[in-house]
């Protein structure tokens, strides 16, 4: 069965709308969280909301290492992922009072903005390399 030429287009347009789509968030979130701290002192968050990021971007990034290794091969994204997330996880042990520092809120600013940046950016050498095609790729 032969499509109408329209189909596939639309198709293609769609499908070029949700990866522009992604390409915009994979870069502003990053760059929103990392203005989080600044952006704290004019907006009121809820007590547990750091522990509530830091819940979700475990998850997010073990799911999204595996399946680049899966496609890649490549241990530096995860590696830089690992690193963030314990910045993160510092960051907020600082900002909770966990573990005693001479200037919690320095601390965490700083341990949360690299946890973020370094966090990004194993995102982004994983996305490179996924869809590069670079490395050992899985069989179908």
């Amino acid at each position: 069965m032969c499509l109408p030429a329209a189909r596939p287009r639309f198709a293609d347009l769609v499908g070029i709308g949700l990866s522009a789509t992604c390409l915009i968030h994979c870069l502003a979130l990053p760059l929103l969280i990392l203005l989080a701290p600044a952006l704290s002192r004019w907006i009121a968050l809820p007590e547990g909301v750091h522990a509530m990021i830091l819940l979700l971007a475990l998850p997010a990034g073990a799911i999204a290492m595996r399946d680049g290794w899966r496609r890649h091969r490549r241990l530096m994204p995860a590696i830089l992922a690992a690193i963030g997330l314990v910045l993160l996880a510092l960051g907020l042990s600082a900002h909770e009072g966990w573990i005693a520092m001479a200037d919690p809120e320095a601390a965490d600013r700083l341990s949360t903005s690299a946890g973020a940046l370094t966090l990004a950016a194993a995102h982004l050498a994983n996305w490179r390399w996924r869809h590069r095609g670079w490395g050992h790729k899985l069989r179908a």
